[in-house]
């Protein structure tokens, strides 16, 4: 008793607190334990969630194909030891775990299966293996710089003798003085060169692998930072370190102001010069636009996926003059390293956006042509290029590349040479004239352009009433419409169907314990509740003798799919506005070993009426009459297989037996009883639309949910239809009640007495 008391932690000492007192009740802990935490599919389950929460390896970091192969053998191992070996045929896990890998291994990962007969998961955690000795034979696989650095940790402030005094201060200089990202000693993170050099990406990378604090960066854990100080570059806000300024953090739109001007020949000379842009996938060679009106620095989305670069993506809108105006929803801010005309020394463009086209102006120079006209421009490193299109455009984020550092003048009008880091570029007029050009802008929203949304809202609300669904159905909804048609069958005035299922084989693990447990809370209210237990018990006699559920008889319990039974828990809700009504509820959504009802059903097609399109239809006419159908889901009967997936405990005392009881309906809490209800009411209605074409089109289209909403141009009309309409929903077991009329000629004809239905 004692050891348990001190290592339950959580959910798992809730679950046996009570019985933590009593030496005697050891044996029923234990037990409660097992069945909670012990079973074998929960620690089959807890590895598969590590599986997929892994990240996806690298294929340059042979290090992180090692760890994932290393989880991989474990699950399989563990699979295997639990005798659950239907897991390893399972395709879906298997097509999951193979698409995390790097492509080399994708395609040597089907060299290994070809001419196998089974390929199933343990085909798979072989592979793995072999590519674990691999990699295993030519990396140094070192340890986790962190545990190195918690073990030190530990060796400092272990021994607290006086005569290691001045041991365990050198210990904790040493430790405070090395750095976690190279492990060298005599400087911090925050100070190492090679950390500096990454990019703004791969910093942020950096430091959750290491699980360090983002503000100070050092690892003191889950404990709060003592810092809270915020960036304040450039006016940042966001509480992160200076060093990891760059990384986006909000989705919104970012606003910018750049202002290019396009000629239309080559008179002009803009700032133009050659750079070359390195990325993971290699270098490539382009032209950079230098454009102080610019406040953004921007990149054609082409050449970043050339490169391999990465970002986050975050919406950009870009406005030209004329008010005409676009957003790209895909821009991504990145990181680029480039370098000008000396390779050796790169720079790096932090917080670049990338857009699908710049579009920026053409444009070609010669140096010996210029240099033969303009006398100041000899001399210079300077490069000729022909009909060159920038790819990239700097602006006043990245104005340090830019910057003028020498300039050279000539007489007249003539063009200007600057030097920049990124080296030598000739700018200005070529002659006497210049053609007009114009320009864009890229800007960001005004209010303007919120009106603009909100006039488009209102006119796609409006036009919502009037549009036609499309009749395009996923797989899934196609899988439901079958089973739908298949299983939906006429008894008597009612209709009964099957519940909607993902598979075709479904097992569901044993959800006994978890609903006698939600019965036992729910007994505990009742007692402090009389008056609940007494509003429960006769609505649950009611449910037995509407035909709503029944005890469930031993023949049943012997004969059920043991695979599909469900206990659903049976709970009840009260609204303070409705004093005395209890709604019973059936909860689907309950797990049970992370399982619930809800999870192994469909949805289902979407087969309700737009909301707009019932609204618009009753304010058409004069005449408007409501009404709503009684108990819908509960009209709607079950396939006596499904019925053992909808069991339910109940027992009138708190001492008396348990009883095990069935729902024959459809339930509210399940997933697929609103489209099951709607099909059914729609095939329903289809079997009149000869004799009663207007009752029929009200009934599709004018119903919501249970609720039904018409208008009509006379009193007339809208007692016949009315009455055709209640008809149609009798003959399929469904009632309207609380009818509802602007007329009173029509309320009190339309909800006449139950003896004159037909």
């Amino acid at each position: 008793m004692v050891r348990l008391q001190r290592c339950l932690r959580g959910r798992a000492l809730e679950s046996v607190r009570s019985r933590l007192v009593f030496p005697a009740a050891v044996p029923q802990v234990i037990e409660t334990l097992r069945m909670r935490y012990g079973r074998p599919e929960l620690l089959i389950n807890a590895l598969l969630q590590k599986v997929r929460a892994m990240p996806a390896p690298r294929g340059d970091k042979l290090e992180a194909l090692i760890e994932y192969g290393m989880v991989v053998q474990e699950l399989c191992d563990h699979i295997e030891a639990a005798n659950e070996r239907a897991h390893l045929a399972n395709p879906t896990l298997l097509q999951e775990l193979v698409g995390k890998l790097p492509a080399d291994q994708k395609l040597m990962w089907a060299g290994y299966k070809r001419g196998r007969a089974v390929v199933d998961f343990k085909t798979f955690s072989d592979y793995m293996t072999g590519v674990m000795q691999d990699a295993s034979s030519v990396v140094l696989y070192e340890s986790d710089p962190r545990k190195n650095t918690a073990r030190e940790k530990s060796k400092v402030y272990v021994n607290s003798h006086k005569a290691d005094e001045t041991a365990t201060k050198t210990t904790t200089q040493l430790k405070t003085s090395r750095c976690l990202h190279c492990e060298k000693e005599g400087h911090k993170l925050r100070e190492c060169q090679a950390f500096r050099a990454l990019s703004i990406d791969d910093r942020w990378r950096r430091v959750r692998a290491l699980t360090l604090c983002q503000i100070c960066l050092y690892g003191h854990g889950k404990r709060a930072c003592r810092i809270s100080s915020k960036c304040n570059v450039n006016g940042c806000q966001f509480k992160h370190h200076p060093l990891l300024h760059g990384k986006v953090t909000t989705p919104v739109t970012q606003l910018a102001n750049i202002n290019t001007h396009r000629p239309q020949d080559s008179g002009v000379l803009f700032r133009i010069l050659p750079v070359t842009l390195y990325g993971k996938s290699g270098q490539v060679n382009t032209f950079a636009f230098l454009d102080e009106g610019s406040s953004l620095t921007l990149v054609e989305g082409g050449l970043v996926a050339q490169l391999g670069i990465a970002g986050d993506s975050q919406p950009l809108c870009l406005r030209w003059t004329g008010n005409t105006s676009r957003v790209e929803m895909n821009s991504k801010t990145v990181t680029i390293t480039f370098s000008g005309l000396e390779p050796q020394r790169r720079y790096q463009l932090v917080n670049a956006r990338t857009v699908q086209n710049l579009d920026l102006p053409m444009q070609s120079f010669d140096v010996e042509r210029a240099t033969k006209r303009f006398a100041h421009l000899r001399q210079l490193s300077i490069q000729s290029y022909h009909n060159a299109r920038p790819a990239i455009l700097i602006g006043l984020d990245n104005l340090k590349l830019a910057v003028p550092l020498k300039t050279r003048e000539g007489d007249g009008s003539g063009p200007i040479a600057a030097k920049t880091r990124l080296g030598w570029c000739v700018y200005g007029r070529q002659g006497s004239q210049v053609n007009e050009g114009f320009s864009f802008h890229i800007c960001g929203c005004n209010r303007d352009d919120e009106l603009h949304e909100a006039v488009k809202q209102f006119f796609a609300v409006e036009e919502s009433g009037v549009r036609q669904l499309g009749d395009c159905l996923s797989a899934e909804e196609q899988r439901a419409q079958e089973m739908l048609e298949k299983t939906t069958k006429r008894i008597g005035r009612h209709y009964e169907t099957g519940l909607l299922w993902t598979e075709e084989e479904i097992e569901l693990p044993d959800s006994y314990g978890m609903a006698l447990q939600r019965h036992q809370c729910l007994q505990r209210r009742m007692d402090r509740n009389p008056a609940l237990r007494e509003n429960i018990s006769r609505q649950i006699k009611e449910y037995v003798e509407k035909g709503y559920a029944h005890r469930a008889t031993p023949a049943e319990l012997e004969n059920a799919n043991p695979r599909k039974a469900w206990f659903l828990p049976l709970g009840a809700v009260t609204n303070p506005n409705k004093p005395g009504k209890v709604r019973l509820i059936w909860d689907a959504a309950a797990k049970a070993s992370g399982v619930s009802l809800n999870s192994v059903l469909l949805k289902g097609p979407d087969q309700l009426t737009l909301l707009p399109a019932v609204l618009f239809r009753f304010r058409l006419y004069y005449i408007a009459v409501s009404a709503d159908i009684e108990q819908m889901f509960h009209q709607l009967g079950i396939i006596q297989d499904d019925k053992n997936s909808l069991r339910f405990l109940w027992s009138d005392t708190t001492d008396g037996p348990v009883q095990i009881y069935l729902m024959d309906v459809a339930t509210f809490g399940a997933t697929c009883s609103p489209a099951s209800a709607q099909y059914v009411k729609n095939v329903n209605a289809q079997e009149h639309i000869k004799q009663y074409p207007r009752a029929v089109e009200g009934i599709l289209k004018s119903h919501y949910v249970d609720d039904y909403l018409d208008s009509f141009g006379t009193e007339t009309q809208a007692v016949k239809v009315s009455a055709e309409v209640r008809l149609i929903h009798h003959n399929g077991g469904f009632h309207l009640r609380n009818w509802r009329s602007n007329s009173e000629l029509g309320t009190r004809r339309t909800s006449g007495n139950r003896q004159q239905e037909p």
